[in-house]
């Protein structure tokens, strides 16, 4: 199994580095949920596939860490092949 808190960090820094502050600060509410795994697996499921899937694509387009391609290489599980699915579709892959 992958560590995803160590994913979700080197995300945020590369969300805060490429994107800007204020995208980061929104996908740093993973904080919330680092002692329950079940609810930060939840979190990065609600995440791609909300309304901000471009941040995904721009992401991996500038070379950074995104969400969908956590998802893509941490697997099932604890991601569903659904997530899968959708973070493969939003990178065009």
């Amino acid at each position: 199994m992958c560590d995803l808190v160590a994913e979700l960090r080197q995300c945020e820094a590369d969300t805060e580095r490429l994107l800007g502050a204020g995208v980061a600060l929104r996908l740093a509410n993973w904080q919330v949920y680092i002692n329950d795994p079940a609810e930060l697996v939840a979190f990065v499921q609600r995440l791609i596939r909300g309304p901000k899937r471009s941040n995904g694509w721009d992401l991996d387009r500038k070379g950074g860490r995104r969400l969908e391609k956590i998802v893509i290489d941490c697997g099932c599980p604890p991601f569903t092949e659904e997530d899968v699915r959708v973070a493969r579709e939003t990178l065009g892959l």
